[in-house]
Parts: C-alpha cells; structure tokens; sequence
C-alpha cells in the first residue's frame, strides 16, 4: 500500500508532465479531496485520543488538589477532579463547611480524602464559629494551617487550637499539616504537625531549580516531616516535569496541586494545563492512565 509520501511523490510528477484541465479535474480535485480527509480523520484521531486521557493516583501516592472555587460552584466539574483528572485528595477552604464537603464526597472524595483548611485569624474574630464548622465537617483526613507563624499568628492560639480539637475528639483522629516559607520557621512546628509543606515559589526565570534547591536543603533540616509539597497551576505550569522529578528523587509520597489561583472568577487555568501536570506525574511514577 502506497504510502501518503508516495502518493504526493507520483502526484506531483504527473502535474509537472500532464498539467491539463482534465487531468486537473480526474486527479488533482480528487487527490486534493481524499488528502483533506485522511488530514481531518488523522488530526480529530489524535485530538480524540488525548482529550479522552483519564489518569488515577498510583498506590501509595497522594496527588491533592486545592481546587479553584468555580470547581466548588460546579458538582459535575468538581467530580471531574477525581473522575478524569485522578486526584485522590482534595483540600476545602476556610470558608467552606458541611454542604462542601457532602460535594466533594459526591465527587469521589470520601471524608479520609479531604483535607481542611483552618485560617488562623479566624479563631480570633470568631472562635466560636470555626469550633462550630470544624464540628460540622466532622472527621476528615487532615487539617490544614497557611503559613501560622510567617504571618505572625499566636503559637498560643496554635497550641489551645489543638487542645479545642482533641477535647472535641477530632485529633489526633485527624492529621496536623502546615504550610511555612522558611525551614526555621517550620522547625518550630516540628513536634506539634504531622507533616510541613513548603508553600513558597521559585523564580520563573530559574525553570524551578531554585525550587529544588529549596526543597532539598528543608530535606536535610526537617527530615521525613517534610515528604509532601504544593507545586502551582498558575507559577509553576512551566516547571511541572522539574519538579515531579525532584519530588521522586527526594522520596515524597504526595504532591499538592495548588490550583486555587488565578483566583478571579472564571480564570481557572485550562484543560491543557491540568493534563501537563497529570502527564509529569505519570512520567515520575505519581500517577498513571486509568
């Protein structure tokens, strides 16, 4: 079977030896007509097979989202999450309670796959409504605290915080987790989390080395405690495969999506960012195709 190459090939010898009006119209219109086709089968083939793409955590790998809220306002597409993308954890916002989490456990995200953020200065304006939401949610996977001590929040606030969750019977039921900026600062936390998270961002112009830079010095000062980290949809889209192999060769069980930002309504980043994500995890052994 001749192949499209060869079909050109003798195309063009017969145009250049019988350039009539009649071979135009038994050669070249059909030529140009089935070339047009096997062009349009080929390319609506090849976008098929990548939109149809669906991936899944690997065992033993923790790949979370922190999702954009249009996902939250959206049950179908917050299911895709879990049912397309393959995250296996989601994280809730301060601001969300008990009807957000019933939508998550919709999409797929049982309540020890949910992690849920507690925004410190909350507990100041309002202790008894953030006592009252957590009771709502009721058990989950993990708690989440954003940079506690890098934005000068109270170590005694942090501390009674605790004791108001244990009393209540949610930890140590429930995971401590916290995000810092700086590893002296996450060492102070060192005995009262389970595990730290580094919530900073390298320089665009670095390609994510900076990144890695960082993550292996907090390695070596924080140890196993540091085995989980945020990579950005928004930062860090150009850096994906950086720092999935970064993530491997430093032995972390879990990466965090921190698609939250562009946070405006309706600026979620796309399809195509999400699958280069999905298609880095693969490649480094965090996720693979369903």
């Amino acid at each position: 079977m001749l192949s499209i190459k060869d079909l050109i090939f003798i195309f063009i010898l017969k145009l250049h030896f019988y350039p009539t009006w009649d071979f135009m119209k038994k050669v070249l219109f059909p030529f140009y007509w089935i070339l047009t086709i096997i062009v349009m089968t080929y390319t609506s083939s090849n976008a098929q097979s990548t939109s149809n793409k669906r991936y899944e955590a690997v065992e033993g790998k923790i790949v979370g989202i922190w999702p954009h809220n249009d996902r939250i306002k959206s049950p179908e597409r917050l299911k895709e999450l879990k049912d397309r993308w393959g995250f296996n954890y989601i994280l809730l916002a301060a601001v969300y309670g008990e009807k957000e989490k019933s939508l998550a456990n919709y999409a797929g995200f049982d309540s020890l796959h949910i992690m849920h953020q507690i925004y410190l200065p909350d507990l100041i304006n309002d202790k008894e409504l953030v006592i009252r939401n957590i009771k709502n949610v009721g058990k989950i996977w993990a708690y989440y605290f954003d940079e506690p001590i890098s934005r000068e929040h109270s170590y005694i606030q942090f501390l009674n915080l605790i004791k108001d969750l244990s009393n209540n019977g949610f930890y140590p039921h429930a995971k401590f987790i916290v995000s810092e900026l700086d590893e002296n600062k996450a060492a102070r936390l060192l005995r009262i989390s389970d595990a730290i998270m580094y919530s900073g961002y390298g320089n665009r112009a670095e390609m994510g080395l900076d990144q890695v830079k960082t993550w292996k010095e907090w390695k070596e000062y924080l140890g196993e405690k540091f085995s989980l980290t945020w990579i950005s949809s928004d930062q860090d889209s150009s850096e994906y495969r950086t720092l999935f192999k970064a993530a491997r060769d430093l032995g972390f069980n879990a990466v965090w999506f921190y698609a939250l930002e562009p946070i405006s309504e309706g600026e979620e980043v796309n399809d195509s960012n999400y699958e280069k994500f999905c298609e880095a995890a693969v490649e480094y052994g965090f996720m693979k195709l369903k």
